[in-house]
């Protein structure tokens, strides 16, 4: 009975409704602060949550400046992925602007107002129902672009690991997520890899990535009869402890985690456990068909995967009609 409580209550905590309540207050100073730079919108970032939760917040931000027309300033330091003092941009060291700064003329003096979490800047609520895969990928890759050296290490891990269209594409995310989506046994899963397998001849070998080598151990010992190769990822989770709260170096986890949905952006189609990394090949690359093994839970129903499994849904709907 009382771990049932505790429970309710670090649900409760955790619920998004909750923390939009507390962070009113910053909220409204961030979004009077931002208003004095007319037609700028500098937010640095420090969130201590994964990788692509920060990419979450860019989005939503990129979503807010297409709507007032305002001119986006992110950068993203100290958190999970930067160094303790906060001197490096690491958002910057990963990704590149494709418009020419020239383009905008900026006011004198630009107020940077700094966000430790999502509901501090209050987006999620006016944007997430909105947001599709197609407009949310031409929004982002319309303002930015990986590094040219992620970019060719990218490249050059597809021509050594033979990635490309007859590749299928496999992400399983474990440890923490299960507070977050269904989970699935492992041998399910590999189940469902065999039936898209079967479904799409086509898929010659097989890319699989994971926070977990046990799984990793476990798929490729399953008998597939394609090539398996694995994502050259060094830093691994440890027991139920996420990577990125693994004590890893944080600019490492970062640029892993991006490569890592980026190889899985170059294959030829996708299956994947919910999660925020693998979700964002499909913004990456919006013509990656991708199937989501199951859905993320009702409280964490949260774009790109809950919009990848409402689309798997009218799919499978229309096929049953």
């Amino acid at each position: 009975m009382l771990r049932t409580v505790v429970d309710r209550v670090r649900r409760f905590r955790r619920s998004e409704g909750f923390k939009h309540s507390l962070a009113a207050p910053v909220r409204f100073s961030l979004h009077a602060r931002q208003r004095l730079n007319r037609n700028v919108f500098a937010i640095e970032i420090r969130e201590n949550s994964g990788f692509f939760s920060v990419m979450q917040m860019v989005l939503f931000i990129l979503k807010h400046c297409e709507e007032k027309r305002l001119t986006p300033q992110i950068s993203a330091r100290g958190g999970l992925y930067g160094d303790p003092e906060g001197k490096i941009d690491w958002f910057s060291a990963l990704f590149e602007s494709v418009r020419a700064s020239g383009d905008v003329k900026l006011p004198r003096r630009v107020r940077t107002s700094t966000v430790r979490d999502l509901v501090q800047l209050g987006l999620r609520q006016r944007h997430e129902a909105g947001l599709r895969l197609q407009s949310s990928s031409d929004l982002f890759r319309s303002h930015y672009r990986p590094v040219a050296a992620i970019r060719d290490e990218v490249d050059a891990t597809c021509a050594k690991l033979d990635i490309g269209q007859s590749t299928l594409g496999v992400h399983y995310r474990g440890t923490d997520k299960k507070f977050e989506a269904m989970t699935l046994p492992w041998a399910d899963f590999c189940r469902l890899v065999e039936q898209t397998l079967a479904l799409n001849p086509l898929l010659t070998n097989i890319f699989v990535s994971s926070d977990e080598q046990a799984f990793i151990d476990f798929f490729r010992a399953w008998p597939f009869n394609r090539p398996v190769s694995v994502a050259p990822a060094k830093l691994l989770s440890t027991g139920d402890m996420p990577v990125h709260f693994s004590g890893y170096p944080g600019l490492e986890i970062g640029r892993e985690a991006l490569v890592s949905s980026l190889l899985l952006s170059k294959c030829g189609y996708l299956v994947k456990m919910p999660s925020y990394l693998s979700a964002w090949s499909k913004i990456f690359n919006p013509d990656l068909p991708t199937t989501l093994a199951v859905p993320p839970k009702p409280d964490a129903f949260w774009f790109p995967d809950s919009q990848i499994w409402i689309e798997q849904e009218q799919v499978m709907g229309g096929k049953a009609a």
